[in-house]
């Protein structure tokens, strides 16, 4: 038998700041001494940020973390800190756990809690069966270089990528830093690997347009099959500055590289036909289909860069496939960035939606964290497909970060993720890092998703084997 230990981080200031060092750490001592840190050496769980009566954030750490056995299951208690790592009054806070795979977190009265704190220590004592539960689900082995490989950066000053196939050709779409986000671009190519060829050429399929007010932040292009039609969703501004939700359609017959074969982009609109915000901005809207409904996910921010600042938030609606470009319900706000792997240096990001449907499940990966700061990280949202996804009951937000800077050996800041299968049929995860060392832009890669024995697809261990984690 060996112990799980939780812990707090260590300040590393600019990769790992307070917001992510004052989180419950773990990892599993073996009798021999050797450890096994949990999803990388990053935290697991975070004190949840209050909401101001202004509904701006508060966000808050943990100190001094404490793991104990209760009546059902295990609890992890902890003292509430600010921003600086200061004591704050008020409640403990109390996760809780059946088998450390999922937990929720609630308050802890002190009168209540105080003497289980204070009993409480840092390790709690781990069967074999237990660990081989908690090792699939995190991947957690040795340290191997081998597992780190990952060819970086394969599209230099390209950002939220998005691979597909058509027609027995694969294309590739991003944001375009390398032109300022004017435009939207395409690749096409044979094969995964030509598109990112030297000579493969690069298509402009909407250009910068005054009359239209399509004039800045060309962002995160999604290409999606929506009813049997073609559709792009991304955001774009005009004179003035604010990223709001288009999609464009593809003319039957259409040839996706050709500029004159999409049709003028429309505003997505509400029911009643308003635009999707009037004040604020919306970009990043996502599309998926579980069961016979189906959904559109976006970023929605208000008071960005002024004190009333709600940080960026994700909704969810549902649409006709039909006309996609209209909700048929009101907007339900789904996640805010409540946790401090989200919260960064006042970058507080919900951001990047991009839905895997597996199995039964719907695991919505999102982004949180400094879009070009090293703490961008992949998170997710899971829920049955079987469910009402409009009721936020039905869904779960992991805790942790799924993708971070720990994950891949040079690797700082991997986010805005979208997903794809190769021409192998491999799951795969396509997303931006940044490269520091040459470029110092934003830049794509990708890599491969196991899925562990517990049916969780894993984005963090890109060439964990089958045998090593019960992939499947």
């Amino acid at each position: 038998m060996g112990y799980l230990r939780v812990y707090t981080g260590e300040v590393r200031e600019p990769n790992y700041p307070r917001a992510l060092a004052d989180s419950v750490h773990m990892t599993y001592v073996e009798e021999s001494g050797r450890e096994f840190p949990l999803n990388q050496g990053y935290g697991i769980l975070y004190a949840q940020a209050q909401i101001r009566p202004d509904n701006t954030i508060a966000p808050r750490g943990i100190a001094n973390p404490r793991i104990l056995s209760l009546e059902e299951g295990y609890g992890i208690l902890a003292e509430p800190v600010d921003l600086d790592g200061n004591p704050m009054e008020g409640d403990l806070i109390l996760w809780k756990t059946q088998d450390f795979l999922r937990f929720w977190q609630e308050p802890a009265e002190r009168e209540t809690w105080q003497r289980e704190y204070d009993r409480a220590g840092q390790e709690l004592l781990t069967s074999e069966t237990q660990w081989d539960v908690i090792r699939k689900r995190w991947a957690v082995r040795p340290e191997d270089p081998q597992t780190q490989r990952v060819d970086f950066p394969l599209a230099v000053g390209w950002a939220d990528p998005v691979i597909f196939s058509r027609q027995g050709r694969w294309y590739f779409l991003a944001t375009n830093d390398n032109n300022n986000n004017i435009g939207l671009f395409i690749r096409e190519a044979e094969s995964v690997a030509g598109l990112f060829a030297p000579e493969t050429e690069i298509h402009c399929i909407l250009d910068y347009d005054q009359e239209k007010e399509f004039i800045q932040t060309f962002w995160a292009p999604e290409y999606h099959v929506i009813g049997g039609e073609e559709y792009i969703l991304f955001a774009v501004s005009g004179s003035q500055w604010g990223p709001q939700c288009h999609m464009m359609r593809l003319k039957k017959g259409g040839n996706l590289i050709r500029p004159e074969d999409w049709e003028t982009p429309v505003r997505v609109r509400r029911q009643d036909g308003k635009p999707l915000t009037e004040s604020g901005i919306s970009l990043d809207m996502t599309y998926f289909k579980a069961g016979e409904v189906s959904y559109m996910v976006w970023s929605y921010r208000y008071g960005i860069g002024t004190a009333l600042d709600t940080g960026s938030m994700l909704y969810i609606a549902t649409v006709d496939e039909e006309k996609p470009w209209e909700l048929t319900s009101e907007p339900v706000l789904l996640s805010r960035p409540l946790y401090g792997w989200e919260n960064q240096k006042g970058t507080i990001n919900n951001e990047g939606p991009y839905a895997l449907l597996l199995g039964d499940w719907v695991y919505l990966a999102y982004s949180g964290g400094g879009a070009c700061d090293p703490t961008y990280a992949v998170g997710y949202l899971v829920a049955r497909q079987k469910d009402d996804l409009l009721d936020l009951r039905s869904w779960y937000k992991e805790p942790a970060a799924m993708l971070h800077r720990g994950s891949v050996e040079g690797i700082e800041g991997p986010g805005h993720n979208s997903f794809f299968r190769d021409e192998k049929g491999e799951l795969m995860i396509a997303y931006h890092a940044q490269e520091r060392e040459r470029f110092h832009m934003r830049c794509t890669t990708f890599h491969r998703v196991h899925v562990s024995g517990q049916g969780m697809p894993l984005l963090h261990i890109p060439f964990l084997t089958d045998a090593e984690n019960g992939d499947r």
